[in-house]
């Protein structure tokens, strides 16, 4: 079994004796091929409240893991990660949780923060990050901008390597590199694997290509190492415009999707994301502005409806 096997397998281990400053990394424990992945709440939709209390809430409501944000307004802040993710990872795991993965905006291989992010990260046993996206721009040409967005993903992978965790970057829609997928299968051809992914996201898939995203999924399925999940439709009322909505209420059809993903024998981590109208944690609100009762109800029901699916 290779790392990248292992760690789409595992979804990450507990791996440290003990969170001192001078933790050392141990060897991770191979974990059964038929343990079922992880499924995490990302943490954006819970940033008003703190490490263990949103540790409690997730275990309570029924996930098995975090997505834990490590960006600028996230629930550990990048220039103090070596002391933060730490304490963030311990309180998570104290609840029974796991973090087989976190969210960043790295991009730059060459910021002494990214090293300390990945290099805390991997320390912990924490496999994978997904780092942020590159952006089109009006100049230099399209395939100008592939070859910078291919060096940049190459010199992280270097990082990725010397830190034991792989990068796993999302196929965001709208103006961003990767968006159509086939762009993404440019800049990743001839990177490893093991250290540098994709986390496949089926909202952003099919707005770009409804009828498509099969074709896309096949050819992105070596690196695909975890998954997001959300729903979407269109509304007219007042204009055509982009609708985030539960699962199960949008045009994702997620019967053919899982259909597609154990036929390719994808198997990875989920993201659960909440991205319709939730009292503002949508947006990663500090506060949350409906009652908790009504956030948690909501959550829930997404929740069961993927854990139908699996």
């Amino acid at each position: 079994m290779n790392r990248r096997q292992f760690v789409k397998k595992s979804g990450g281990a507990l791996c440290l004796a003990s969170l001192s400053p001078g933790w050392q990394l141990m060897d991770l424990p191979q974990i059964p091929p038929n343990q079922s992945p992880y499924i995490c709440i990302f943490s954006k939709h819970l940033q008003w409240l703190g490490y263990r209390e949103m540790a409690l809430l997730a275990g309570k409501l029924g996930f098995t893991g975090i997505d834990l944000t490590v960006r600028p307004e996230g629930h550990v802040t990048p220039a103090n990660a070596r002391v933060e993710l730490p304490e963030a990872v311990h309180q998570i795991r104290d609840a029974g949780l796991e973090v087989p993965m976190i969210t960043t905006a790295i991009t730059d291989p060459d910021d002494p923060v990214t090293w300390n992010i990945l290099e805390t990260a991997g320390k912990l046993g924490i496999h994978l990050y997904r780092p942020g996206w590159f952006r089109y721009l009006d100049e230099p040409g399209v395939e100008d901008q592939l070859r910078m967005a291919s060096r940049q993903l190459s010199k992280l992978q270097e990082v990725n390597r010397s830190a034991n965790i792989a990068a796993s970057y999302q196929n965001h829609s709208g103006n961003y590199i990767g968006s159509s997928g086939w762009d993404l299968l440019r800049i990743m051809e001839g990177l490893d694997p093991d250290w540098v992914g994709i986390q496949f996201d089926i909202r952003h898939a099919m707005v770009e290509g409804p009828e498509s995203w099969p074709y896309v999924l096949e050819l992105l399925a070596p690196y695909i190492n975890s998954l997001d999940i959300k729903d979407y439709t269109w509304e007219s009322s007042d204009g055509i415009r982009l609708l985030n909505v539960p699962l199960g209420q949008g045009l994702v059809p997620f019967g053919d999707y899982f259909e597609q993903l154990d036929r390719l024998e994808i198997k990875a981590n989920f993201s659960l994301h909440f991205e319709y109208p939730l009292g503002g944690a949508e947006h990663g609100a500090q506060e949350l502005a409906i009652p908790r009762e009504e956030f948690e109800k909501q959550v829930q029901a997404d929740l069961r409806y993927l854990e139908n699916l699996l």
